[in-house]
């Protein structure tokens, strides 16, 4: 699978997950996955703390990961406000991706929950090294 491919593949198990808890309770925590070398997707939530706290101990526990080896792709999922233009704010699901070869991407889903959960837009742009350019 190309790099590409792979943060695919583990977004869209990101995405799923986020979808469903904001379906079931209109929110969620920060939460991670990554895909190993041998395919499988392991999902990665710590408790306690604020959402920066919750998140930070996330990207943390994966630069350890990162340093050991055996991961492919890195991903944390994030409940934000995004800029809406003139002043408004959105709410989103904000995807940071990570791949051992340089993929980075900052992937985000803007919706709305009314009577469900609707995917209004999806935008996204070149992400920031934090994982694995940190582990070494």
């Amino acid at each position: 699978m190309t790099e590409k491919k792979d943060a695919e593949k583990l977004m869209a198990e990101l995405l799923e997950f986020a979808k469903k808890m904001l379906a079931r309770h209109g929110e969620f925590h920060p939460f991670g996955a990554y895909l190993s070398d041998s395919g499988e997707i392991v999902q990665v939530g710590v408790e306690g703390g604020s959402v920066r706290e919750k998140a930070d101990r996330i990207e943390a526990s994966f630069r350890d990961l990162a340093a050991r080896g055996g991961v492919r792709v890195f991903g944390v999922a994030t409940n934000i406000d995004l800029a809406a233009g003139e002043g408004r704010v959105a709410d989103a699901i904000q995807i940071f991706l990570e791949h051992r070869d340089g993929y980075c991407a900052d992937v985000f889903f803007r919706y709305e929950l009314d009577e469900g959960l609707t995917i209004l837009e999806t935008s996204a742009q070149q992400g920031d090294s934090r994982l694995f350019a940190l582990s070494h």
